[in-house]
């Protein structure tokens, strides 16, 4: 995120070079009273920064031409496959439900993995081009971190980490595949997207059930 002193070191930058090639161009200085607004030229700046960076990013008509920016806000269902076997009975587990909630501005993201029994957040991430201008891909790091009462009995603290094919304009989709240092693997899939942010898997799955997601969505 840039800060104020960012801005004010651009600008001023910015600045000083105009007045090199001015003076180069045997172009008359102005005086010192050029450099009286330049407190409140840094001050709208920076409000103007802050306000693309939180909201305007994201609009659809600056999508494309302004901002190659993939907009993913919102809370997705997730369905994960898991490479995982029950040593108990020799077979692998059913696909797991779980919803992904994604915060993101122009210059951060956030991404919580919400299941019944244990929460993943991000720990670090990278929207990467791919060979087209259109084709995104997300990649992260993340922590799990399950239930306390499951923790030392079925379930233990992990890292592992994730590649997401970015699909549509707008986003309808990622998908890709997932490992961790447990040695497992799977497949994932975010879909259907609601663009309010919920803070549980109860509360996700609720809202779910009783609300339409985002229309215009592929199933």
């Amino acid at each position: 995120m840039l800060t104020r002193l960012h801005i004010s070191s651009f600008i001023g930058l910015t600045i000083l070079v105009w007045l090199v090639a001015l003076w180069v161009q045997g172009i008359s200085v102005l005086s010192a009273d050029f450099l009286k607004p330049f407190g409140l030229v840094v001050g709208a700046i920076s409000i103007i920064v802050t306000v693309f960076n939180k909201y305007l990013w994201a609009q659809p008509w600056l999508r494309g031409w302004y901002v190659k920016r993939p907009d993913l806000r919102g809370t997705w269902e997730v369905e994960l496959l898991s490479s995982w076997v029950n040593p108990d009975t020799g077979q692998p587990i059913p696909p797991i439900k779980a919803y992904a909630v994604i915060r993101q501005s122009l210059t951060s993201l956030s991404f919580r993995l919400m299941t019944k029994e244990s929460r993943s957040v991000l720990i670090a991430h990278s929207i990467e081009p791919q060979e087209d201008d259109e084709l995104y891909k997300l990649v992260g790091v993340y922590r799990n971190e399950p239930k306390i009462e499951l923790q030392g009995v079925r379930s233990e603290m992990h890292h592992g980490s994730f590649a997401l094919e970015i699909h549509g304009t707008p986003v309808y989709e990622l998908q890709g595949h997932y490992w961790t240092d447990r040695g497992t693997k799977g497949s994932m899939r975010l879909f259907k997207n609601d663009k309010k942010c919920y803070d549980t898997y109860e509360q996700a799955s609720n809202q779910h059930g009783t609300q339409q997601f985002a229309a215009g969505r592929r199933p």
